[in-house]
């Protein structure tokens, strides 16, 4: 009989955010791998608000979808709203299940790691936590939540006590590993397991015959790309900068694809410099994304002061396999950083300097071959450590010790 895994995340497909793009993916693969896949998650509310079905089968993949608000991700009291309705929901529907089998709670939203807690003592279900996030910590670093006040000790409390009882806990990276351990849980438990992409899908290809690069007038440049959430925990100010005081280098173009809280500020800083070395295009379908990314040649990774391991950015896995140069706006203890030192296939700068972001891409317009060298860097690494054949493997292996 297969193993029976119940993933619950509130975002899934067809959410185009890259927590459920990686999460559909794991489930597929666990599935078609022999396990029981069954997935709790909430209608679409990150780009979208269309209603689908409640119950669908994808590749396998049993699908239940749970009532939730939809007010979506621009307001924070709205996705908090959406968070906790679903939250909820999920409590009643596993309290009322006859389901078996283990269950894999992500932090999307940070409660349901609670709710498998409760479920676990009110009808012994067995549950692994799979950190993406580390709350209240992001919360605090972004200024949302004190540091001292009682609806942290709370939490703090709660998570303790989620850890002490899951049976694994699966995080992205070292320092998020070392974050967690300072929580309180048992080093024995936690595993690192880092987010990864497909490289059957994603690899570098020649720009003369991508049709995303003559789509967007984009031939002959070379491309500075962000592609992904334009969200407060990414430092994107900085690039804005370098674009205003590298305005002399013709062939440099800035992409930025996607939406987020940030991206009306960026959108209005490029109007009133009077820039047209930046362009902003939205979100691409996720089976455009073997177009989209291989357009560019280096790809930004950024992250705001002091949230280094309590969230770790996976567009960072996609540039290396789309082979793109990295540079980074990152702390020096953050897993990219690491990533980046290691492999040699980009440069590092602080948060906020752009003064650093506008030396290494100078930098690299003048040395090419650099630029190029860490470009197949990249790749390769990639194809080494972060394909997603690797991750999931992993993922199957703890399961199946479970």
């Amino acid at each position: 009989m297969a193993e029976s895994v119940t993933l619950i995340s509130q975002y899934f497909y067809p959410e185009t955010a890259a927590t459920a793009q990686l999460l559909t993916e794991l489930a597929v693969e666990l599935c078609q791998r022999g396990m029981n896949m069954v997935v709790y998650t909430a209608q679409p509310s990150y780009h979208c608000r269309k209603r689908l079905p409640k119950k669908e089968i994808l590749h396998g993949v049993r699908i239940h979808r749970l009532f939730s608000t939809q007010f979506g991700k621009k307001r924070l009291h709205g996705r908090l709203l959406d968070g906790i309705t679903f939250s909820i929901a999920v409590f009643f529907k596993l309290l009322l299940s006859r389901q078996r089998g283990i269950l894999l709670a992500t932090t999307n939203p940070p409660f349901l790691i609670w709710v498998v807690l409760f479920i676990s003592i009110l009808r012994k279900r067995k549950y692994v936590v799979l950190i993406h996030d580390v709350y209240p910590d992001v919360a605090i670093k972004l200024g949302y939540m004190s540091e001292k006040g009682v609806i942290t000790r709370i939490w703090r409390w709660l998570n303790k006590h989620s850890y002490k009882r899951a049976r694994a806990i699966v995080v992205l990276g070292e320092e998020m590993r070392r974050i967690i351990q300072q929580a309180g849980a048992d080093p024995s438990k936690i595993h690192v397991i880092h987010s990864w992409a497909d490289g059957s899908l994603l690899y570098p290809q020649k720009k003369d015959k991508n049709p995303f690069v003559k789509q967007h007038g984009l031939e002959g440049k070379i491309v500075v790309l962000y592609s992904g959430n334009l969200g407060q925990a990414h430092d994107l100010e900085s690039l804005v900068e370098a674009a205003d005081q590298l305005r002399d280098l013709q062939e440099l173009v800035f992409l930025f694809i996607g939406e987020g809280a940030k991206k009306e500020k960026l959108v209005s800083m490029v109007r009133e410099k009077g820039l047209v070395n930046v362009v902003f295009l939205p979100p691409v379908p996720y089976e455009e994304l073997r177009f989209s990314l291989p357009a560019g040649d280096i790809g930004v990774v950024t992250l705001e002061r002091g949230v280094e391991g309590l969230c770790e950015p996976s567009k960072l896995y996609a540039y290396l396999a789309a082979g793109l140069a990295i540079l980074a706006l990152v702390g020096r203890s953050s897993e990219v950083a690491r990533i980046i030192e290691m492999h040699k296939c980009g440069f590092r700068v602080d948060q906020n300097d752009g003064r650093g972001v506008v030396e290494v891409l100078r930098r690299w317009m003048v040395n090419r071959d650099e630029m190029e060298e860490m470009k197949h860097r990249a790749r390769k690494c990639f194809e080494q450590h972060y394909d997603k054949r690797i991750a999931i493997g992993k993922y199957l292996e703890l399961l199946r010790t479970l």
